[in-house]
């Protein structure tokens, strides 16, 4: 297995990140659609949530359209991207109903024990400390809070990874700079064997770590009463 290739946490390049936000617009709404099914199963209909990672505000301009209970913030260390977001929102109506700032995985802009979901969307990869950012994800959720973590893992089956480099550039690639896209997040992903390892020593409890394909799922569960 090849050793992780760090990637970029940051997408500094406005052309690249209108392309991706053009992108996202275009074929967001199935990934949207499996995250609203993972929350949704878990009961969350309202409260508190935080997208880390949130990129032009998919994810949570998506679901607070579904559930309008739920008052999301969405954080990303581009600036670019938050500006996109902000953007987005506005242009959905939902400018009211969702926050967007510049902020760290490693240390959420939020008080103790005061969410009921954080979402986290292929965004991992992006971290060099992943224990730290699980130790964030306990700090901030109330108990029993929930949470959908979503990333890809380097060890996945070269098959299917190719066949979704194939797809990536056949959708995704036409801009130069995205076309290797796909490949540089898996490269620079997590093993599911390393994954589980950082959530064993963080403070974040109640798990579940699972693989689609080229993706891995944690996600909370319910303690056994």
């Amino acid at each position: 297995m090849k050793e992780r290739i760090v990637e970029s946490e940051i997408i500094e390049d406005r052309e690249l990140a209108e392309y991706y936000n053009l992108m996202a617009k275009r074929y967001g709404r199935f990934p949207c659609q499996r995250v609203l099914k993972r929350v949704l199963g878990k009961g969350i209909e309202k409260g508190r949530a935080m997208d880390i990672g949130t990129g032009p505000g998919t994810f949570p301009i998506f679901l607070s359209k579904a559930i309008p209970g739920i008052r999301f913030k969405g954080i990303d260390l581009s600036p670019v991207m938050v500006e996109l977001a902000r953007r987005n929102a506005k242009d959905e109506g939902m400018a009211d109903k969702i926050e967007f700032e510049v902020g760290s995985a490693y240390s959420l802009p939020v008080e103790d024990h005061s969410l009921d979901l954080v979402l986290c969307i292929t965004t991992i990869h992006h971290l060099d400390r992943p224990v730290d950012f699980f130790n964030e994800v306990a700090r901030s959720l109330k108990e029993g809070g929930a949470f959908v973590i979503v990333d890809f893992h380097r060890d996945a089956s070269s098959v299917f990874i190719g066949i979704f480099d194939l797809l990536w550039k056949a959708f995704f690639g036409k801009h130069p700079k995205a076309r290797r896209g796909f490949l540089g997040s898996v490269q620079s992903s997590y093993t599911l064997k390393e994954c589980r390892n950082f959530l064993e020593l963080s403070r974040l409890k109640h798990w579940r770590l699972y693989t689609r394909t080229v993706e891995m799922w944690i996600e909370s569960v319910r303690p056994a009463s």
